[in-house]
């Protein structure tokens, strides 16, 4: 995929008919009510640059991320375009990932070398900057930090992270667990859906990325944090 074929002609030139909640298999939470108007043309851009089965995982994620940002008082918009757009690199070729590093200067660990689709979403923040003309300095953020995590992300982050765990077209052992867990923290969310990466990493022999972990333990802290002013 290049940027050529990704123009802004290009990308808006088909006619592509929205897709109805049943076929998403989402509960019934429309966009109008919340006045995004963004949403339809990054949709739009977000089709020719994503598989039918990820672009639906996108939209699911934003379903949530709006649930989440209203229970836990984050800002709706933000917080909807991010988890729409959070998977925009998902479906660079494995080739293309480490030379789209090199060209927008992400350092590159051992560990995300040998595993390159970890590096999704810093890449994925580029290209929303660059092709999607986002370039609010938290849904950047939320974008870039949705595979491991960060140590003291903010609301946004947060959302974003939990959300693309328990969309509804998930389905997983150990989901119920990170969605009750959503509806209690969002801290508890983040230990409970990084518990279940560890558990999947560790099946298929595959290293820890040491983000995820310190992701882990700094959740963890706000818990005892909370625990002990409450």
């Amino acid at each position: 995929m290049t940027e050529k074929n990704l123009t802004e002609r290009n990308l808006l030139e088909h006619n592509f008919p929205e897709r109805n909640m049943t076929e998403l298999n989402m509960p019934e939470h429309n966009m109008p009510e919340h006045n995004i108007p963004e949403l339809d043309e990054i949709k739009q851009k977000l089709r020719q640059m994503l598989t039918p089965r990820r672009f639906e995982h996108s939209v699911n994620t934003m379903e949530v991320c709006i649930r989440l940002a209203e229970k836990y008082g984050a800002d709706v918009k933000k917080a909807a375009i991010a988890g729409l757009v959070h998977d925009c690199a998902k479906n660079l070729d494995k080739d293309d990932i480490l030379p789209m590093c090199e060209k927008y200067g992400i350092i590159v660990d051992e560990i995300a070398r040998s595993q390159p689709k970890l590096l999704h979403g810093e890449i994925g923040a580029h290209m929303a900057q660059e092709l999607l003309g986002i370039d609010d300095p938290q849904i950047l953020a939320a974008i870039a930090e949705h595979t491991l995590g960060r140590p003291g992300m903010d609301k946004i982050s947060s959302i974003v992270f939990i959300a693309d765990y328990i969309e509804a077209g998930r389905n997983f052992e150990g989901i119920e667990e990170i969605r009750k867990a959503a509806d209690e923290s969002l801290e508890k969310a983040i230990v409970a859906g990084i518990d279940s990466t560890i558990v999947h990493v560790l099946k298929k022999g595959q290293p820890l990325h040491p983000r995820s972990i310190l992701t882990r333990n700094w959740a963890l802290e706000k818990l005892k944090e909370q625990e002990n002013q409450g």
